[in-house]
């Protein structure tokens, strides 16, 4: 039997008036696209052997229910419908989701009701968990992915993240960012360390050893616990360059609002990464002399000239002018990179 156009929209719009009915249209679209398609690909010239064999079944979201597609297959198992690849990006947007919902804090059961409300599909404590447990199986194997045998510098920094454990609390979270000898820039590591102690860092530096990295020239960090005697231990040819920004940023924290522009500019006097001619000696005149200066009025500026690793914040003086501004702090640049990625 044959039907005009106008029969079969009318057929269409009695469809629609059906409770599921708009479903019931996708379905049967989807489904005919299918298997109009296998039709096309089995009249090509290279597939003249080939033949139609059945149906297998695939799920997919409708208007709130779920679809159940009939998917034609073929005799040598090489025919892919497109609409394939619509369906299972879309269900990994629902891993996604379903993974950044989780990370935040809420329960299998909270983000089961998310997406019910969203796709008008229910997914079971037990489906959030596996998608879960997917994304932590994928998170290890990059955690524990084999990495270049040299670096030339390594950043260390710390970004804080509501951790939930007993209670939820903030946590620091230190990003490793290597860079290569092709000059590209690659987080290498991603730790949390609840006590910051050498055997702590100890232990991070070893996990890099164990996964390749031979070599590193220059480790740029702020003055994290543990981390100077570690990288003599570990990588006894590294330098360390103590994150001045950090240094600066603790300085200031503790001056009076009246003094805080002045010992600013003095600081940045102090720290000339541009200047071509300066020394470790010449920096070291002026940080003494800042500390005369300013140490009758503030006890931990008196105290900054005799710091047992000041010499570690002057590191960038061993290295080229032109990159000083590159490796003098390590909050910088891991956070640029971070926003990127």
């Amino acid at each position: 039997m044959n039907f005009t156009k106008v029969q079969i929209q009318e057929i269409i719009n009695n469809l629609l008036l059906e409770e599921n009915g708009l479903n019931e249209i996708l379905q049967m679209t989807l489904n005919a696209m299918m298997l109009s398609e296998r039709s096309s690909f089995l009249t090509s010239e290279d597939q003249i052997s080939n033949k139609g064999n059945g149906y297998r079944y695939a799920k997919a979201l409708g208007f709130g229910h779920q679809l159940t597609l009939s998917v034609p297959r073929d005799r040598l198992g090489v025919f892919k419908p497109v609409i394939l690849a619509i369906i299972k990006e879309q269900n990994q947007l629902i891993k996604e989701l379903s993974f950044t919902l989780y990370s935040k804090g809420l329960t299998t059961y909270q983000i089961g009701e998310v997406l019910d409300k969203i796709y008008g599909k229910y997914y079971s404590k037990s489906s959030i968990s596996s998608i879960s447990q997917e994304y932590k199986t994928i998170m290890e194997n990059w955690r524990i992915r084999a990495l270049s045998s040299r670096y030339l510098c390594v950043y260390i920094d710390a970004i804080h993240i509501k951790v939930r454990r007993e209670t939820v609390s903030s946590e620091a979270f230190y990003i490793l960012l290597g860079l290569n000898e092709d000059f590209t820039r690659e987080v290498i590591g991603i730790v949390n360390i609840p006590t910051e102690s050498a055997t702590g860092w100890e232990e991070v530096l070893k996990d890099l050893k164990n996964r390749g990295v031979k070599e590193i020239n220059l480790i740029i960090a702020d003055g994290l616990k543990g981390l100077d005697n570690s990288i003599h231990k570990i990588y006894p040819k590294a330098e360390h360059q103590k994150c001045v920004i950090h240094l600066i940023r603790n300085i200031l924290n503790k001056v009076k609002p009246v003094h805080k522009a002045e010992v600013a500019n003095e600081l940045k006097q102090i720290f000339e990464v541009n200047n071509q001619s300066d020394t470790l000696e010449l920096a070291m005149k002026r940080l003494t002399m800042f500390s005369s200066k300013w140490g009758k009025y503030y006890q931990h500026i008196e105290k900054l000239k005799d710091k047992e690793d000041i010499e570690y914040y002057f590191t960038y003086l061993n290295y080229n002018y032109k990159i000083r501004n590159m490796i003098y702090s390590a909050g910088k640049k891991t956070h640029y990179f971070l926003s990127f990625t």
